[in-house]
């Protein structure tokens, strides 16, 4: 019986702290200059649904949906982050690497990268049939990040 209420406690808890991660609600313009210069360059037909603003531990960064249900991450500079493309369609070619973008076509014929990351050291893609590749700007795969030594 005493396990009950701790259950109730940690739900409670959990969903409070879920809800604490949830960015804040912002205005379209609001976003940072160079968030909505990559918008109108790489969506210019496409309407911003959603905008949140999240103060992390990695300073603050936006999230923004769009009504054709592409989703893009953007650091605090407006930078982009990360990039998911709408169902059935490929993120812009404009925004991959040229190297990443021939080593996709070479080696995945017929697949689009569907999802993009920065990450450090490269960037992580994802292609149309679901492979995920870590790659360096100039198409070498990323190496795997070491674990701190204890």
């Amino acid at each position: 019986m005493k396990k009950i209420p701790a259950l109730i406690i940690a739900a409670i808890v959990a969903s409070a702290s879920a809800t604490m991660q949830a960015g804040t609600p912002i205005l379209q313009s609001e976003l940072p200059k160079a968030a909505l210069t990559f918008i109108a360059k790489h969506f210019p037909n496409d309407k911003v649904r959603k905008a949140e603003k999240d103060n992390g531990r990695r300073g603050t960064e936006y999230e923004v949906d769009l009504a054709g249900g592409a989703e893009i991450d953007f650091r605090s500079d407006g930078e982009w982050k990360e990039v998911k493309a709408a169902k059935g369609s490929a993120v812009p070619a404009a925004i991959i690497p040229s190297a990443i973008a021939k080593y996709v076509k070479a080696n995945f014929s017929g697949q689009t990268i569907v999802e993009i990351s920065r990450k450090r050291g490269g960037y992580e893609v994802e292609l149309s049939n679901g492979t995920e590749l870590k790659l360096t700007e100039d198409a070498k795969p990323m190496p795997a990040r070491q674990g701190r030594p204890h």
